[in-house]
């Protein structure tokens, strides 16, 4: 599977085609490759129509899976899963998922820490409270 570069500027009126979904789901297949995990890109049957909430939902599972594998510690939002008859990915939803596997092949290709980088420091606000460390 061959890795393309992700689209990580989606704004609200871009339109989200076949094309859009073949790349993210052979960049998660290529991804999970690389570390020894399997994805099949689920298609619609006939390769054209609407996706289903389940057929996203498997596909940002693995990127969860995948992320969880890779011991990854950067910043990084989160895609609810999706039911039938609700929303389908908004430009949000879509910048997460692709800047999600930009930060995971800069990981492997060792441009990002796989190591813990995002500590409390030494004092951490609590509402109203401070408190200098943790007990």
């Amino acid at each position: 599977m061959a890795w393309r570069t992700p689209k990580t500027d989606w704004v609200g009126t871009d339109t989200f085609q076949s094309a859009d979904w073949f790349r993210i789901g052979n960049n998660v297949t290529y991804i999970a490759e690389q570390i020894g995990l399997t994805y099949t890109v689920p298609y619609a049957s006939n390769k054209t129509t609407l996706l289903t909430s389940r057929q996203r939902t498997l596909l940002t599972n693995k990127l969860e899976e995948i992320y969880a594998t890779l011991g990854a510690s950067w910043n990084r939002g989160y895609v609810a899963p999706r039911v039938d008859y609700g929303s389908t990915w908004n430009s949000r939803d879509l910048n997460i998922i692709e800047s999600m596997l930009l930060n995971m092949k800069k990981q492997l290709d060792g441009e990002i820490s796989g190591n813990v980088e995002y500590y409390a420091d030494t004092e951490i606000y609590c509402g109203d409270e401070i408190s200098v460390g943790l007990l």
